[in-house]
């Protein structure tokens, strides 16, 4: 190849190294070995115009860097427009400071060291900002004595390439936060950073569409100002709401080439004015179901539209972000599901746990208290027998939103598993006086009517607490000590709330353990009754009384009912427990009756597992025959659940204890939610009014109806009826007026023992207002 010294311009030509450079070349390319037939007869200007049809760069540079020949596509990259014009000048002239230093220092280590480089990779910045990618091979030339006098180079466009490779790098980071569990954040910045990487002059942002979808909040912007960015976080979307608010108003992406020119940004000219900011670009990202997610944002500080390769890694960019943002979105149901109730939507166990140790530490750090509600839904397990488990699922989620009505951010309410129901309480509002006032106020809200659809009626529930530091040591025994209290309130008769008290030594109640000592205990005269009396409202006199089964165990103390009926059941215990009841309940009714006191009925509850043996009627003849008891002054209490499992054998062993004199009751009647059918189907004697519906007949207009209509039922068919739960004089009152027969409660009476009741007995010619309380 022979190169043509006749483009030498200036003073250049006159350089030495470039004179050097000149003849090596010559001497290199030289033709003396050919034939005068084979010799090229090339003139300069030839050579310079077959160099400028090559698309890749070809330059000559001498020792000091400076130019000696290139051709056009050299020229044209750096703005100018004849290759002749790059003629003595070095990359300073042509390329940002930064840039033009690499390339020296490269070409300057080549010619140091007279060892070429060959097909590395060389970025450039060109006049128009824009950047491009070279692969480049420099190879030093040397004069005859092995002087280096220059370099050639020659530099292929590879930007394209290098764009494919940034982005499979970007996305491949992107991908690798997403992998590793990063959090949305740190993905964005990742995704933002990636895309800036591969533009000239564009910052990039991504903006989130919020829950609520009529705003936009910050997600990620690295390199935009950070005031700016607070700005713009809540940003309403909407028609004219800038870039991203209208982008996502239409669904489709905005290009705004001048800010402050565009009537999309009409109202927003003042704020983004300051930023030095003129372009934005953006782009909406969806999710599965088709929303928008949010927007991937490009902003420049030129007037500019976006080039075909701006647009394609914005649409790239959106693409990952929705992908980010949908493993955030999925990631926050799991956690979500993890940590709360699907069907209420309040916390579950789980996260009670946690938070209940960390309120436990926070209050003995300082000094205030904290409380832990139990909040149990009396005989829930009758909805799902009556109406179904979808029923049921629609009372736990009503009673669910009563609580957190009550509550109303106060406090932490969890479901704590089946029908139960916890709360955390701090402060103030964990003091004991507060603490009933709560217990009460959602006693009384659950306690409401509940309605679906064609149906009416009424849950109850239990409620226990226990507070730290005055009960409990730690957060377990916190929850365990308020758990008690609440089996305790259900102890006392239901619908009712009691606070832990400090009442005997703690021991683990292991359930094979008690078992065990209840198997025991039975036979050692540990359990025993006590008696709640039952008064003729029109009489005033006792015409009756409840049984209710108590344990004097050894070393627990006293345990109620709550404590241990239900293992009692599990395990059979009940059967042999309840034929020592209805044994106890006959020996002492004869005993007052032998001592010349009043003839009473004394009833006894039935479990559903006694009612299903069939040995429960045989039991019942031998208690009364040991006894000597008449058979009409024994009562046996069934529940309507209990009835209607097995109607046909039900109605059966009915007629046969009818059938030997015995009285029959059906108990809690108004939530077995069969009321009707039992009434008309099963040879009962009375019927008792559940406590749910007195507890508020002071007030509750509905109470008073539901009352109203089940007392002049009970009388159409016959039926003697007792009112349960009476606790105010109010409550007596509305009672007599309505004719119902009888009446217990703690009005009259708590529970009490044998000895007590037999001596308020020997009183029934008092007036009823002389015992009343």
């Amino acid at each position: 190849m022979v190169l043509s010294r006749g483009r030498h311009v200036g003073g250049v030509s006159e350089n030495s190294d470039v004179m050097l450079l000149a003849a090596e070349l010559d001497r290199l390319n030289g033709l003396e070995h050919l034939s005068a037939a084979d010799k090229l007869s090339l003139s300069g200007d030839w050579l310079q115009t077959l160099l400028n049809e090559v698309s890749d760069y070809i330059l000559i540079k001498d020792r000091g860097s400076r130019i000696v020949m290139a051709n056009r596509q050299v020229a044209l990259d750096v703005g100018l427009e004849d290759a002749a014009q790059l003629i003595g000048k070095t990359d300073l002239d042509l390329h940002p400071l930064e840039t033009a230093r690499k390339f020296q220092a490269i070409e300057q280590e080549i010619m140091s060291t007279n060892l070429p480089r060959i097909d590395f990779e060389e970025p450039s910045i060109l006049v128009n900002g824009r950047r491009k990618w070279f692969a480049s091979s420099k190879f030093p030339v040397s004069d005859s004595d092995g002087k280096v006098v220059g370099l050639i180079g020659l530099s292929r466009d590879i930007t394209d390439r290098k764009r494919a490779a940034l982005l499979q790098e970007g996305q491949n980071k992107v991908l690798q936060d997403l992998a590793s569990g990063r959090p949305l954040e740190q993905v964005l910045d990742t995704l933002v950073l990636s895309i800036e990487k591969q533009l000239d002059g564009v910052l990039g942002s991504v903006m989130l569409v919020e829950e609520c979808g009529t705003r936009l909040r910050a997600g990620a912007a690295p390199n935009l100002p950070g005031d700016y960015v607070a700005l713009t976080d809540g940003l309403k979307v909407g028609p004219r709401t800038g870039s991203c608010g209208t982008a996502v108003h239409r669904s489709e992406s905005v290009i705004v080439e001048d800010i402050f020119k565009d009537p999309l940004w009409e109202d927003f000219r003042e704020v983004v004015k300051p930023f030095d900011l003129r372009s934005c670009w953006s782009v909406p990202f969806f999710g599965k179901d088709g929303g928008v997610l949010g927007t991937f944002g490009l902003y420049t500080a030129e007037v500019r539209s976006p080039t075909d390769h701006d647009l394609k890694l914005a649409l790239e960019a959106a693409r990952l972000a929705a992908v980010a943002v949908e493993r955030e979105l999925d990631e926050q149901k799991i956690r979500y599901l993890a940590n709360h109730d699907a069907l209420t939507g309040l916390p579950n166990r789980q996260e009670f746990e946690s938070r209940l140790n960390d309120k436990v530490t926070a209050s003995r750090d300082s000094g205030a208290p904290v409380a832990v509600v139990f909040v149990d839904l009396d005989n829930f397990k009758f909805v799902n027998d009556s109406f179904g488990h979808a029923i049921g699922d629609q009372v736990l989620k009503i009673a669910a939103e009563r609580i957190v009505s009550v509550v109303d951010g106060k406090c932490q309410a969890i479901r704590f598993g089946g029908d139960e129901f916890v709360l955390i309480v701090e402060g103030n509002a964990a003091h004991k006086s507060r603490l009933k006032q709560l217990m009460a106020q959602l006693r009384k809200e659950i306690g409401r009517t509940i309605r679906i659809g064609d149906l009416s009626f009424h849950v109850t529930c239990s409620l226990g607490a226990a507070r730290y530091p005055q009960e409990a040591e730690d957060a377990d025994q916190l929850l365990r000590n308020a758990d008690k209290a609440m089996f305790e309130a259900k102890s006392l008769g239901r619908n009712g709330f009691h606070i832990y008290q400090h009442t005997r030594p703690e021991m683990s109640l292991n359930k094979m353990t008690l078992l065990e000592d209840m198997r025991s205990g039975i036979g050692a005269d540990q359990f025993f009754l006590e008696y709640q009396p039952q008064y003729n409202l029109d009489t005033g006199r006792i015409t009756g009384a409840e049984a209710l089964v108590r344990w004097q165990h050894p070393d627990l103390g006293r345990l109620m009912p709550g404590e241990f009926i239900t293992l009692a059941e599990e395990s059979g215990l009940i059967v042999p427990l309840g034929r020592w009841v209805i044994k106890e309940a006959c020996r002492q009714n004869k005993e007052w009756q032998d001592g010349g006191l009043v003839p009473v009925t004394i009833g006894v509850n039935v479990s559903a597992r006694q009612f299903r043996e069939t040995g429960l009627i045989a039991d019942v003849c031998a208690a009364l025959d040991e006894s000597g008891l008449p058979a009409g002054s024994l009562e046996l209490e069934l529940t309507e659940s209990l009835l209607i499992q097995d109607a046909e054998h039900a109605v059966s062993l009915m007629n046969d204890f009818r059938g030997i004199g015995l009285k029959l009751a059906i108990d809690d009647f108004g939530i077995g939610y069969s009321s009707l059918v039992a009434l008309k189907s099963f040879p009962l004697t009375r019927l008792k009014i559940d406590r749910s519906f007195i507890h508020d007949l002071d007030y509750d207009e509905n109470d008073r109806c539901i009352a109203r209509a089940i007392i002049s039922l009970g009388r159409e068919l016959g039926l003697s009826v007792v009112a349960e739960g009476v606790e105010t004089a109010k409550q007596q009152a509305f009672l007599a007026g309505c004719k119902c027969e009888v009446a217990q409660g703690f009005h009259f009476g708590r529970p009490m023992s044998a000895e007590k009741f037999g001596k308020l007995l020997a009183m029934t010619l008092t007036p009823l207002d002389a015992h009343s309380r």
